[in-house]
């Protein structure tokens, strides 16, 4: 697969194929946008356009030793940056930030010469959970970026990223894909609207019973007792359980005006909240003592 496979960005791969016709390959990228609509794999799409020999119109050919190692995640000079890479880095376990051993580690290969005498290039995976001391020496690596080196920082929100750092990339925005390009790549496993625009929301159709139905406040307790402790699938439930249980039924209560501005500070606390499934019962009891108010 090349960029010509990135599907819903047609932006973003313009930007890019551009970039590489043009040999104007900057040496930090940001792509941004929500979870779930391809920026990780068009990251290494592009690795693919920047080292491969036998682009065409700044594609890959998609057939060289190169793409296939690329493909396969082994090409030495395409190093993804997570989780899982920091683990086996430092056998640490359930990560949730990137830490600055781990920059460490990346700045001091990156002055190294690529394998293969191209670009080295670096693709560091949910780069907004970087802690603040790997954040501040990433900004340094930034500005005085090795030679013949790229780092493509993968985030869902822009503004968990320090200012100084963005500052020094180049911003590619990528946008939720609509409903007739999730199902292409989903294979028509979403049977209604997306409500995300994001290929993860098929994972989360899946988690709820086929024939579960939001009938009344009881039914839904019982559900929400046995929904996984996922904070983007429990915000996915409460973004459901809104649209079709309560606009469509009880829009006309008492205080709905202002149940509406409650529903907003409830999506802003999924962001901070760690009791996730405790954050969804007080919304229901809320709602509830609001419908049936007299």
């Amino acid at each position: 697969m090349s960029l010509r496979n990135v599907l819903g960005q047609q932006k973003a791969v313009e930007i890019l194929l551009n970039e590489v016709k043009n040999n104007n390959i900057k040496h930090s990228y940001i792509f941004y946008g929500i979870k779930g609509i391809g920026k990780k794999f068009t990251a290494f799409q592009f690795a693919k356009s920047i080292l491969c020999n036998n682009t065409k119109d700044g594609l890959s050919c998609d057939i060289c030793d190169i793409c296939n190692k690329i493909d396969e995640r082994i090409h030495p000079d395409v190093v993804l940056v997570d989780f899982d890479f920091q683990q086996q880095l430092f056998g640490k376990k359930e990560a949730t930030s990137i830490s600055i051993d781990t920059i460490r580690y990346i700045k001091e290969i990156s002055i190294l010469t690529s394998y293969e005498g191209g670009y080295k290039i670096f693709i560091i995976d949910q780069a907004e959970t970087l802690q603040k001391e790997a954040a501040n020496s990433l900004l340094k690596l930034l500005e005085e970026p090795p030679q013949k080196c790229v780092f493509i920082l993968v985030v869902s929100m822009l503004g968990a990223l320090p200012k100084t750092v963005i500052s020094r990339c180049e911003l590619i925005k990528f946008f939720p894909l609509n409903n007739l390009i999730l199902k292409q790549i989903s294979k028509n496993e979403i049977c209604k609207e997306s409500m995300f625009g994001s290929i993860e929301e098929i994972d989360f159709i899946k988690k709820v019973p086929q024939n579960f139905k939001f009938e009344n406040i009881n039914e839904i307790q019982q559900m929400i007792d046995n929904l996984p402790q996922d904070k983007d699938f429990i915000k996915y439930f409460f973004i459901r359980l809104t649209e079709d249980f309560i606009f469509n039924k009880y829009n006309c209560c008492e205080d709905h005006n202002k149940f509406l501005e409650e529903i907003e500070f409830f999506l802003k606390n999924f962001r901070y909240n760690i009791e996730y499934k405790l954050l969804l019962e007080t919304f229901l009891l809320r709602y509830n003592t609001l419908c049936n108010s007299d």
